[in-house]
């Protein structure tokens, strides 16, 4: 399994340094670090798509919802993902937290941007007059064709059933 994330500084090391509070999901340094004082927010929100918080330790850039995961459970996730439940990469509370396989983590995502029909995994084809909506689901480098539907409502359906089937909790329309 191929996981983007790179292996975490050892627990010790980062339960020297940060202080990760469970409930409202608030990093703070337990240390004078540099030009941050103890007791202040620990990382930085990086600009892009998907503001996720970081913290560096040890010249180590590290996600912090990684980070979480190590303080909480004692254990670095890697090989695994880290996923956010809702999506939202500022929501680092451990109960929106979940291990998760990179297959895991990718239905989790949101819509494209150059979506047509408004719907992840949707199709809209207006040269299509009898079935315009077109539902295939990518999973793992392989394409699932669930069909074309007449109406958005009935392709939403197929789509929805066949997402659950093959990502089960993970899955997020």
């Amino acid at each position: 399994m191929f996981c983007r994330a790179k292996k975490l500084p050892p627990f010790d090391v980062v339960n020297k340094l940060i202080a990760y509070n469970i409930i409202t999901g608030v990093f703070t340094w337990k240390v004078n670090k540099s030009n941050k004082k103890a007791g202040s927010i620990a990382g930085r929100i990086k600009k892009g798509k998907k503001p996720y918080r970081y913290i560096t330790i040890n010249r180590q850039e590290c996600a912090a919802h990684r980070i979480a995961w190590l303080l909480v459970t004692k254990k670095d996730p890697w090989p695994y993902e880290v996923d956010h439940k809702n999506s939202n990469p500022k929501d680092n509370y451990f109960i929106n937290l979940r291990k998760a396989t990179p297959a895991q983590n990718s239905a989790n995502r949101q819509k494209g941007t150059n979506n047509t029909s408004g719907h992840k995994s949707i199709t809209y084809q207006s040269h299509q007059t009898l079935n315009p909506y077109v539902v295939c689901i990518h999973q793992q480098n392989r394409s699932h064709y669930v069909g074309s539907f007449p109406t958005l409502e009935l392709a939403i359906e197929a789509r929805d059933k066949k997402g659950k089937e093959l990502y089960g909790d993970f899955y997020n329309p």
